[in-house]
């Protein structure tokens, strides 16, 4: 059974969601339908959440998070005040930091989360600093440090990260 915490005693899900354990839901957001969570998920107030949404094990949505349709955010990741377009994957244990100078609030309000463009997979481990945007249809490759802007269908490797190819440029055994 999910805690939900409310002031007015219900919540706005559609009667489709499925909460797993454990899963802590803050009174305040709004949720699209096929609203999924892992065990042990945690989602502050103020998120935006759209359709088809999947939040994984031990993952933490701080307040202001919009996050778009068809969206899969994998276990253990920390998003806070960050906009993700649809169809974005985001692998475990992503984090999108929130503070260029800790412990600034005032820095967090100016510069604000990261942008994930349609379409974007972001690798397992990648941290993304705040205020970055990331353009449609990029790759950021596992273990990578984004702390500037990428250009859509970019893909970005390496801390810092930096740009090794277009994603039209990768050619495997899947390809069609």
């Amino acid at each position: 059974m999910a805690n939900i915490i409310s002031e007015q005693g219900f919540m706005k899900l559609h009667p489709d969601a499925l909460i797993r354990s454990g899963t802590i839901i803050y009174d305040g957001s709004t949720y699209g339908s096929h609203f999924i969570t892992g065990h042990n998920a945690v989602i502050r107030e103020n998120n935006t959440i759209g359709n088809r949404v999947v939040v994984g094990v031990h993952t933490y949505l701080g307040p202001g998070n919009i996050i778009g349709d068809d969206v899969k955010i994998h276990t253990s990741c920390f998003l806070e005040g960050v906009t993700l377009g649809n169809k974005v994957i985001i692998a475990p244990h992503v984090v999108f930091t929130n503070d260029p100078y800790p412990p600034c609030k005032k820095c967090v309000e100016e510069i604000g989360g990261a942008t994930v463009g349609d379409g974007t997979v972001i690798g397992a481990n990648a941290t993304i600093l705040p205020g970055v945007h990331i353009g449609k249809n990029c790759l950021i490759g596992a273990g990578s440090v984004v702390v500037a802007d990428v250009e859509d269908e970019a893909v970005v490797v390496g801390n810092p990260a930096r740009m090794i190819k277009y994603k039209k440029d990768i050619i495997h055994k899947h390809t069609v």
